[in-house]
């Protein structure tokens, strides 16, 4: 089906195809899985979420919760999260207060912190105080740290590198109109391709994110972003998912979602792909962690029983992680 086809031309053809076609492709995605990566899932259960299914209790709040460096303050305010999501973060405003979260996740029994944070008028997550912080952690406390970064400068790129953070996401958006109407930014596509340029050049483990359906749940850029984030070197790719706080807003479709998915894992044969914590619940979110096994991750966060069930009876052996999936690179091979 795809066979002769460049890396750009297996993403045109996973977004052009029909219905039946993608379903095909499933098959062709799983495949690719299992010829370059052992027989083995990875679940993960990072955060402060609560999560008790029948395979597993993540109970502990402090297993690897997020921190932000900006509190409940974002100046962007983007359209889809309007700062929701930092309110469940711990708030570390000064660097000290970073190592105060980072000692009580370690008496706690967490295994590492998610530094984030609410972005600047420019994009970018004020980091730059934190480096040395972040290194400490990991030094003294042996903690993981993983870093959300925002649009990346070149002092950015260095201080985590210099940091060893174990990984730093970013997400990726392939539409300057998404980026001007959806996340209120005066800056352009390139300046993600720069940044992801930037943390490769420096070392950096990276783990872009793709939003699925960011623009309003319509598909727009996520084809470009995959194009771009395939010229990369990183050490995972995660696909997360639209999730509306409000009652009139939907979801992308669940074919959509999976056409990014089926594109990321033929264009990715290699690295780990995950699908991550975002994504809306329910019945759809049923639907979609079944057809993502189909199509070939190597892990999920936060799974469904269904999910579990599928997984077992195809004979995939289990992983349980109480940490961030953009560290599946260290548990995939």
């Amino acid at each position: 089906m795809t066979r002769g086809l460049s890396r750009h031309q297996v993403v045109d053809y996973c977004f052009e195809c029909g219905s039946e076609e993608l379903r095909r492709l499933l098959g062709a995605a799983y495949r690719v899985r299992s010829e370059n990566f052992p027989n083995t899932i990875q679940f993960y259960f990072p955060g402060m979420v609560h999560f008790e299914a029948s395979f597993h209790r993540a109970v502990n709040p402090y297993r690897f919760p997020a921190v932000s460096v900006t509190g409940k303050a974002c100046q962007l305010n983007c359209d889809h999260c309007k700062g929701r999501l930092l309110r469940s973060m711990m708030p570390a405003k000064k660097p000290r207060q970073l190592y105060e979260a980072a000692l009580k996740v370690k008496k706690e029994g967490g295994a590492g912190v998610l530094v984030s944070g609410g972005s600047l008028a420019d994009g970018s997550v004020p980091l730059k105080p934190f480096f040395s912080v972040m290194r400490k952690i990991k030094d003294e406390l042996g903690l993981s740290v993983v870093v959300h970064t925002g649009l990346v400068d070149e002092e950015t790129a260095e201080g985590l590198a210099s940091a060893g953070v174990d990984c730093a996401m970013i997400d990726v958006v392939g539409s300057n109109e998404t980026i001007r109407e959806i996340l209120h930014l005066n800056r352009g596509v390139e300046e993600y391709i720069r940044s992801l340029e930037l943390l490769e050049l420096h070392g950096v483990p990276l783990a872009p994110h793709i939003v699925v359906g960011l623009h309003r749940g319509m598909l727009r850029g996520e084809r470009e972003a995959l194009k771009a984030i395939c010229e990369r070197k990183v050490s995972a790719l995660v696909i997360v998912v639209l999730t509306p706080f409000e009652s009139t807003e939907s979801p992308p479709s669940i074919r959509d979602a999976l056409r990014v998915i089926v594109a990321a894992r033929m264009m990715k044969p290699k690295t780990p792909l995950l699908l991550g914590c975002a994504r809306p619940k329910g019945k759809y979110k049923d639907a979609l962690d079944v057809l993502s096994i189909k199509a070939g991750v190597n892990g999920i966060a936060y799974p469904s029983e269904v999910a579990y069930r599928v997984a077992v009876r195809r004979n995939l052996s289990v992983k349980l992680h109480d940490e961030c999936c953009s560290l599946a690179w260290r548990d995939t091979n």
